[in-house]
């Protein structure tokens, strides 16, 4: 394979080039210390009695669980590409979901699984503006749905063993709640022209994945209410982890925590949010009352499962029938 063509094939697969490793391996390095400093601080052995505890036959019966909720969130992505007017056939849908969900997971990535599942259905629909930006919103939307289900949960659960705890909390959700508005409020009226060159790029994307949402009422209030559902579920399967392990803290309170953990694995300073979510988890829930090793236990057991998943995604990503258009050579998409 030519030096250009294997550029290209790690390029569509989100894979950094050798001299954009700068920042991954930044992100390694803060990876290996938040692990370290959590079981620095956390008793490896109970953390290993607690994983224990599980049980295969449920470990496999949630892994196959996130395989039905990753299928719907593909499902809700092939909703906004079609709105916004690129063709996608089912079959590309899947492909470019388990892809993109392989790459998030196991690549070292710069742009990760959204560029790669865009670029799939580019080859396909002949066009990437209306999967980049599908993926923007898809983003958005699971983003509004996590805040929206931080809220619900803290209206519900039971007030933590300490008042200064739930103040953080209720600032979290605040925080995050004005975040979002704010965002959309500062997309709505910025003048991209006057920001360098990435960022105007990256808010011009921004706001036009926003305003195609606005203009769709009925497609976004359907894709939504998949994101509400698809984030709720996970939720549940938080739940569904940790109880068997003695995590008997109730659904209110993985509303909660899972939502704000997860945002805060958003923050690009670890590959894949790995350490930061953990840590953030352990967190959230020792505010109430839940010991630290069976929240990183059960925060392991999440991971791994993901992992599990990410590696049927690549075998569904390399096995799925391409259409006979992904085929043609020399097809390239038109860019945006």
């Amino acid at each position: 394979m030519s030096e250009a063509k294997r550029a290209g094939f790690l390029a569509r697969l989100g894979v950094a080039r050798p001299e954009r490793w700068g920042p991954v391996l930044a992100r390694l390095a803060v990876t290996a210390a938040t692990l370290g400093l959590l079981f620095w601080w956390i008793p490896i052995g109970e953390v290993t009695e607690a994983i224990l505890g599980l049980g295969l036959g449920r470990w496999l019966g949630v892994v196959a669980l996130f395989g039905l909720i990753h299928g719907i969130a593909a499902l809700k992505w092939s909703i906004l590409v079609r709105a916004s007017g690129t063709p996608l056939r089912s079959s590309v849908a899947v492909r470019a979901h388990a892809a993109g969900l392989f790459a998030n997971i196991w690549l070292p990535s710069i742009v990760g699984g959204d560029l790669v599942r865009a670029g799939i259905a580019a080859r396909s629909g002949g066009q990437i503006a209306g999967p980049t930006a599908a993926g923007i919103a898809d983003r958005v939307l699971d983003l509004v749905a996590l805040v929206a289900l931080a809220a619900i949960g803290l209206s519900l659960a039971p007030a933590p063993q300490d008042d200064t705890a739930l103040r953080v909390l209720q600032l979290a959700v605040a925080a995050l709640v004005l975040g979002v508005v704010g965002g959309l409020l500062v997309l709505r009226f910025i003048d991209a022209e006057r920001l360098p060159v990435r960022p105007a790029k990256a808010v011009r994307r921004l706001r036009e994945a926003t305003l195609a949402l606005a203009s769709r009422g009925k497609t976004t209030a359907l894709a939504f209410g998949i994101s509400l559902a698809v984030q709720g579920s996970l939720s549940c399967i938080n739940d569904l982890l940790g109880a068997p392990i003695g995590i008997d803290c109730g659904l209110a309170v993985w509303a909660v925590a899972w939502p704000l953990a997860k945002v805060a694995a958003f923050l690009p300073v670890s590959l894949g949010g790995i350490g930061v979510r953990e840590a953030a988890l352990a967190a959230l829930l020792a505010t109430f009352g839940v010991d630290p090793a069976l929240a990183l236990a059960q925060g392991l057991l999440w991971r791994s499962g993901l992992m599990a998943l990410g590696l049927i995604g690549g075998v569904v990503a390399l096995f799925v029938p391409k259409p006979p258009e992904d085929d043609a050579a020399g097809a390239e998409p038109e860019r945006a």
